[in-house]
């Protein structure tokens, strides 16, 4: 009976063994922790974008038709420069925290021969690209652009596109 008394309990090995794996466990929960943050942190920027983009896009489309470029040719507005987006218009994209510049472009063109109602129609389309990140890593909603614009940067291939045309409001009998 002494010598079953003497052997219970655990020998230093096991506690080694025992922490280490804690220790490991530890280790990988924070580093999951890290990598969900990082992703968070680029959903919120790819979420902030693309509301920015959408919100121009409505703000263009509100325009009325003879505001828009009216060639077949797409032209971009102001140019192909775009627009530098200020910080409260959307701070998670802004300058202090991704440490360039965000910038929007709008470009504008007429789609012909669009399939409607059985006939064919012509329509305004309005495109909005968002650019946005520090020079090394830059991002873009899409990187359907010309060479230059959204070209050096990592695309989320997510295309802003809307159509503004006419409505024919008669009715048909």
């Amino acid at each position: 009976m002494k010598l079953r008394a003497m052997r219970s309990g655990m020998t230093l090995i096991e506690v080694i063994l025992a922490g280490s794996i804690a220790v490991l466990m530890t280790l990988a929960l924070l580093e999951g922790i890290i990598v969900s943050t990082k992703i968070s942190h680029e959903n919120a920027q790819l979420l902030a974008a693309e509301g920015y983009a959408w919100e121009t896009a409505w703000r263009w489309l509100s325009k009325a038709s003879d505001d828009l470029n009216g060639s077949s040719t797409m032209m971009y507005y102001p140019d192909a420069a775009g627009v530098v987006i200020a910080s409260n218009e959307c701070p998670t994209i802004c300058r202090e925290l991704t440490g360039a510049d965000a910038k929007c472009y709008v470009r504008v063109g007429v789609e012909t021969n669009l399939a409607r109602n059985g006939g064919k129609t012509s329509a305004q389309r309005i495109d909005v690209n968002v650019e946005w990140g520090p020079p090394s890593d830059r991002r873009c909603l899409t990187d359907a652009w010309p060479a230059g614009i959204g070209s050096r940067a990592r695309s989320f291939n997510m295309p802003i596109s809307v159509y503004k045309s006419s409505i024919d409001r008669s009715v048909k009998r």
